[in-house]
């Protein structure tokens, strides 16, 4: 008898298995995805990368709305009849997306269940994770969301102790993210490297997520 293989299957492989038409799209980082008021005419999914999501005010001053990874759909905005992108998405590290029609995208969310599910379940994890951002910027002080922030900046799994590279990103864009002064970032980024939750390894600024004293508190939990 032989056995099944129950890996799902990636969103490319479904898209090729309905003959839904796509593009593949590469970015180097700090590259733009798209750029607030661009038409709203097709949807991404990331397959390799991350990126940042930000909106301009009319006063030139940006604000962060969220990281997106591996897995996650972008512009779907598309599907509810936005003509121009209402945000600008910028590569943090070298990102791979497939590019698909927003009618294509439609039609599959209503005919393949599978397409529909990962969409869904993209929609809930994103959610979570700005409930999670609005708690963190109502009740933790200013040390503790930037652990937060650059332990989801460098992909860190906060389940297991790791070492994670920390993506290029400029400190203003982390200070937006933290909800505070770039001054202040760079201070507590002073603090954090003496500690050693933070480190410098041939140039590359990596974060050290490790259950240890040296950490900005005991424990993950306790950051």
């Amino acid at each position: 008898m032989q056995s099944q293989d129950h890996t799902p299957a990636t969103v490319r492989a479904l898209l090729e298995s309905t003959g839904t038409a796509f593009t593949i799209a590469r970015y180097p980082p700090r590259a733009a995805l798209f750029v607030q008021g661009d038409p709203c005419d097709s949807v991404m999914h990331i397959e390799k990368g991350r990126v940042w999501v930000a909106v301009t005010r009319p006063g030139g001053k940006e604000a962060i709305c969220g990281l997106m990874a591996g897995g996650a759909f972008l512009g779907e905005e598309a599907l509810l009849g936005h003509s121009v992108r209402p945000h600008t998405a910028t590569a943090m590290t070298a990102t791979e997306v497939l590019v698909v029609a927003k009618a294509s995208v439609s039609r599959l969310l209503h005919t393949q269940p599978a397409i529909a599910h990962r969409f869904i379940a993209h929609v809930i994890a994103r959610n979570a994770r700005l409930k999670a951002d609005l708690t963190d910027q109502l009740l933790l002080p200013v040390e503790r969301r930037l652990a937060h922030t650059l332990l989801a900046l460098a992909g860190c799994d906060t389940r297991t102790p790791c070492r994670c590279a920390l993506p290029d990103v400029p400190q203003r864009i982390i200070a937006e993210m933290v909800g505070t002064t770039r001054s202040r970032v760079n201070f507590f980024m002073g603090q954090f490297k003496k500690r050693g939750f933070v480190a410098e390894d041939d140039g590359v600024l990596a974060v050290d997520n490790g259950h240890r004293q040296t950490s900005p508190a005991a424990s993950l939990e306790a950051i």
